[in-house]
Formats: structure tokens, C-alpha cells, sequence
């Protein structure tokens, strides 16, 4: 397998957060919901009522606040590292690594949100998550000007693009709903998995853009369209994946 491939892997691995997160809020010994909930809440490490006196004002208790926290370090991870694998994988390869410097950045970022639980550490874990979205959506807009010719590159850009703009108006949305603004009636929970898990979604979206647009030996069809680029590490005549 090509580091290519082996990066595309690890971005669609990061879905595996969504049934890290089902099992944990199905822990909870009263009713985690999905809408008035933050994805935080799930890796509280104490039980009690939380931002009292607050339009958000919530009791949460998440006894499976370990795994919840873990999965969030895990697809950090798998961002980061798939970055890294995928650092020459884009047809403008200048812009392309810039846009895997973001990212990997946003993949630790997402790292330390789980490292650092809200409960213990909120404004750590605040500054964090806002820095995570900020490191992520810069590595997006950068990537979508890495893409160019193929109609898989194409394709992805357009994905790319959306992915942002849906991401960014969920996260104002989420600010808003917090402040107890017009927004709090779509939930914060809703809103705050616009924002965010629209990120996971993206980068498994292009992983699996990746492992689909991979050519077979002495192919040429990606380097007609002046779009394709050979996996990292590897010679324009081997055989890999490519956009």
C-alpha cells in the first residue's frame, strides 16, 4: 500500500469517532441528547450541573468520559498523520503542503481538546477547539487551490469549498445558541456538530475521494488532465493513487 493510500485511510478512520461517541453517551446514566449536549459533555470527568444559571445551563454525568476523550486524541491523530502521509499528494504541490501543514496542526489541536478535558481545563480546552476549527479551515481553502485538472481534483475542491462554508455558519450558529441567541431553538448540540463534525465528515469524504481515484501501473489518465500527481515517495511511473 502507498503512503497515498495509507493517508486516505487514516482520514476515513475518523469516522470511527461517531460510534466512540454513541457508546459513550449511551453510558450516561440519564439521557445524553444530541441537541442540548456539546460533544464536550461526553468527556466531562465529573458529574454535576454545568454554566448554572445559563440558557445552557445542563446536568452532566459521562461515565465514559475515557473513551470519548480517546477517540478525540485518535482522530487527531489519524488527521495529523494522514497529513503527513499525503504531503505530496496534491497536483500544486507547494500549495498542497501548505495546506498539510494546517491540517496537521489542526490534528494535534484535536488532539489536545481530548487531552484536556472542558471540566478541568475549559479555557484551555476552549482556545484550543476554536484554534482547532481555525488550523483546519485554513488547510481546507489552501488545499481546494492545491486541486487542479482532473475532474476527481475538481470534485474534491467543490467538496472542499462546501465543507468550509458549512462548517464556518455552524460555528456561528453555534456561538450564537450559546450566547442564548435566536439559534439556541436548533440546539447547541445541533449547532456545535455542524460546525465540527463537518470536519471529520470532510477529511473521510476526500479519503475515500483518494482511494477512488487511484490509477493501476503505467496509467496516464491523471497526468493528460494536468492534475495527477504519484503518491509520496514514489516516481511519476509508479504505480499509486491519485487526484
Amino acid at each position: 500500500m502507498t503512503r497515498l493510500r495509507w493517508g486516505a485511510t487514516l482520514w476515513i478512520l475518523g469516522l470511527l469517532t461517531f460510534p466512540a461517541q454513541y457508546v459513550a453517551a449511551a453510558l450516561w446514566p440519564q439521557r445524553y441528547s444530541w441537541v442540548s449536549n456539546l460533544i464536550s459533555d461526553l468527556g466531562v470527568t465529573a458529574c454535576g450541573t454545568f454554566d448554572a444559571g445559563t440558557r445552557v445551563e445542563r446536568y452532566i454525568c459521562s461515565p465514559g468520559h475515557l473513551l470519548a476523550n480517546g477517540s478525540t486524541i485518535a482522530n487527531g491523530a489519524v488527521l495529523a498523520v494522514g497529513a503527513a502521509l499525503l504531503w505530496s499528494a496534491w497536483p500544486r504541490r507547494r500549495t498542497g503542503r501548505l495546506a498539510m501543514v494546517f491540517l496537521a496542526t489542526g490534528g494535534v489541536l484535536v488532539m489536545l481538546v481530548g487531552l484536556l478535558p472542558w471540566d478541568r481545563h475549559p479555557e484551555a480546552h476552549d482556545v484550543v477547539a476554536l484554534a482547532q476549527a481555525g488550523a483546519q479551515w485554513a488547510g481546507m481553502v489552501v488545499l481546494a487551490f492545491a486541486l487542479n485538472g482532473s475532474p476527481a481534483a475538481r470534485w474534491t475542491a467543490i467538496l472542499t469549498i462546501v465543507g468550509v462554508l458549512v462548517s464556518i455558519i455552524g460555528f456561528v450558529l453555534f456561538v450564537d445558541a450559546l450566547s442564548g441567541g435566536p439559534s439556541l431553538a436548533l440546539g447547541v448540540g445541533i449547532t456545535e456538530r455542524v460546525a465540527f463534525d463537518t470536519l471529520t465528515l470532510w477529511g473521510a469524504a476526500v479519503g475515500f475521494m483518494l482511494l477512488a481515484s487511484s490509477v493501476g501501473p503505467g496509467s496516464t489518465t491523471a497526468s493528460h488532465h494536468g492534475g495527477g500527481m504519484p503518491a509520496a515517495g514514489e516516481s511519476s511511473g509508479s504505480s499509486g493513487a491519485r487526484l
